[in-house]
């Protein structure tokens, strides 16, 4: 999940060769290979992070995978069409924010007993079923069973004490979410169909960014949390490393151990290069690098929906 304004964004196709570039010399050691990664997220440079962490053959791979997965957008009904086209239009409209706001705000204390009486224990359900997950995951050594067990207990705790319904905070995060429709500036399907794989990365790099506003509002800054990283490699020799990555959550010191092969004179995350190439390899439409297309995709329609279920 680690994976950022260190770096421009960088334009179109134009200059590929200059992010390659940048991501070898940020690869040279695994500790750098990691923090390179993390900066790239805090920013939001989804592709040069992609750069960074596939070797160049699978990132061209990913990057066809990316236009197969896009093109089922034109796929979609056309109820489903209408829908999010109004909802868009809903929340880019003038004084969007406001008109949403005063929708919102008689129904608030209604809202509020709810998400009193039934957020904590839908929090605790998903607590119980992701700590299930992680125990039961073949894929994870037991340090990292207990790296990942020890996140979600501290969300878990962070997100039962929020107060979700508070009228100045939900005020802002209304603000953010319109303020981020505009800028993503995509009125309709069609349009989001027609972005080449470059412009639809800098659309999530502004999704990015509004998510990470409207989880700072409520007490959860992602780029605190990034920032406070520090890397050190444990192990390493010719082929293979091992790094450690400490960070605090949320006021709570974290550590996460990341290991990293060595391809071409370049280190990358193995279990994200396996898990792609696995994906590859079965043909899967949920390659790993590639989802990025149905995140950003959900996130869009994710907005979309918060708007059309205001009251």
């Amino acid at each position: 999940m680690v994976a950022a304004l260190a770096f421009a964004l960088l334009p179109a196709c134009g200059n590929s060769d200059k992010a390659a570039q940048q991501s070898a010399t940020a690869s040279t050691t695994p500790a750098k290979t990691v923090l390179t990664s993390i900066q790239l997220l805090k920013n939001g440079q989804f592709d040069p992070l992609l750069q960074h962490v596939l070797p160049p053959a699978d990132y061209q791979k990913m990057r066809t995978q990316w236009q197969q997965q896009h093109s089922k957008l034109q796929q979609v009904s056309e109820h489903d069409r209408q829908q999010f086209a109004d909802n868009m239009a809903k929340l880019t409209a003038p004084d969007a924010d406001q008109k949403i706001w005063a929708e919102t705000q008689p129904k608030l204390e209604q809202l509020d007993k709810k998400y009193k009486t039934q957020l904590p224990m839908m929090i605790g359900v998903g607590q119980i079923m992701l700590g299930t997950q992680i125990s039961n995951s073949k894929n994870l050594t037991p340090d990292q069973k207990k790296q990942a067990s020890d996140v979600v207990t501290a969300l878990g705790q962070w997100a039962q004490k929020v107060p979700w319904t508070d009228p100045d905070k939900l005020k802002q995060a209304i603000g953010v979410l319109t303020s981020t429709a505009r800028k993503v500036d995509i009125k309709t399907l069609d349009q989001a169909n027609a972005l080449g794989y470059d412009a639809a990365m800098k659309k999530y790099g502004v999704i990015w960014g509004g998510v990470k506003q409207a989880l700072d509002i409520y007490g959860l800054s992602i780029d605190k949390t990034l920032d406070s990283a520090e890397a050190k490699t444990v192990t390493s020799d010719a082929h293979t490393a091992t790094v450690q990555v400490d960070y605090t959550l949320l006021g709570q010191p974290q550590t996460m151990t990341v290991d990293l092969v060595k391809v071409d004179d370049r280190w990358y995350d193995k279990d994200l290069l396996d898990h792609w190439r696995k994906a590859l390899d079965e043909h899967t439409p949920a390659a790993a690098a590639s989802t990025a297309a149905a995140d950003a995709s959900s996130a869009m329609s994710a907005t979309a929906a918060t708007a059309a279920s205001a009251p």
